[in-house]
């Protein structure tokens, strides 16, 4: 299985646009210790020709024009892709948003929870996807899902979904308890295996690491885990917002309940944090939490990062 790293970072990538934090600082400065980063999507396939992308990201379209083994080819025709399907985790604007980068004339399969289907389909924006050529698949959470591009060919990946506890869109939270808004069924995560077996699972959003689910990953290959925050109260002291990361259905690296802690010992592969909001100092290779990090077992997706398993 052949994986891509396309984005690394959280919602507004890094540096973000507006935001003067010392970590977006350095990285608008050159600073090599502190790469920049879009928002987080990754790049999967089978046999390396026909790809599969996870989420699609607003910095999509820059994305693909950074991937060489995404661009066009030598396909028949003036237009063309090895972008077969994408798959979507959730409904929030930086899991959706670069679908409409998508909308000239290439046919793909959207696979997504119900949940998420029922937003795209509500929302007259996303009818610039002509419907001739861009194809719906609902799956279930729990359910096993053969991959397939629009002809029906088999992509030589399986699909299968579980629920993880997460937050509703932010759009959507108007008039909502907070119960609503952080609860088990918000956002699903993804595991995806090839015909060998070779598994990668896809979290990168998620407001608690059960033991449960420590559980269930273990044994698989390569594991992108929600990096989103160090600690919870991040943003609040970096004076760049008023939600904690337990507010914004997001938990912590650091501290008893977060997942450095939940993971420790767990029998998975490679464990990668990914989705990375830009006040986060494992952002910076410097750091001592990146070293942290490192010295417990884990890695720090980049843009472009590339894994063979």
């Amino acid at each position: 299985m052949h994986i891509k790293v396309l984005g690394a970072a959280a919602g507004g990538g890094f540096p973000q646009w507006n935001c003067r934090c010392d970590n977006c600082r350095r990285a608008r400065e050159g600073d090599p210790a502190v790469r920049p980063r879009t928002q987080a999507s990754l790049a999967v396939s089978a046999d390396g020709e026909r790809w599969v992308l996870l989420n699609a990201s607003p910095d999509l379209p820059a994305q693909l024009r950074a991937t060489p083994v995404l661009h066009p080819g030598d396909a028949t025709g003036a237009r063309g892709s090895p972008v077969k399907a994408v798959i979507l985790s959730g409904g929030d604007i930086d899991c959706i948003a670069g679908l409409l980068s998508l909308r000239e004339g290439h046919e793909f399969i959207v696979y997504a929870p119900p949940f998420v289907e029922k937003i795209l389909h509500a929302n007259q924006v996303f009818s610039v996807l002509d419907q001739n050529l861009v194809k719906f698949q609902k799956f279930t959470e729990n359910s096993v899902v053969e991959l397939r591009d629009v002809a029906d060919e088999p992509l030589g990946l399986w699909l299968e979904t579980f629920p993880v506890p997460g937050k509703i869109p932010l759009y959507q939270e108007q008039g909502r308890d907070l119960a609503e808004l952080v609860n088990a069924h918000a956002v699903v995560g993804l595991r995806v295996r090839d015909g060998s077996g070779r598994t990668l699972l896809f979290v990168p959003g998620c407001a608690q690491a059960t033991a449960a689910m420590v559980r269930s990953f273990e044994a698989s290959d390569v594991l992108f885990f929600d990096g989103t925050l160090w600690r919870d109260d991040e943003m609040v002291e970096a004076g760049v917002g008023t939600k904690t990361g337990a507010r914004m259905g997001h938990v912590s690296i650091s501290g008893t309940d977060g997942s450095l802690a939940a993971f420790a010992g767990a029998k998975i592969g490679r464990k990668i944090y990914i989705h990375i909001n830009n006040t986060n100092p494992i952002l910076c290779d410097d750091s001592s939490e990146a070293e942290t990090v490192r010295d417990n077992g884990w890695e720090i997706a980049w843009d472009g990062m590339e894994i063979i398993i």
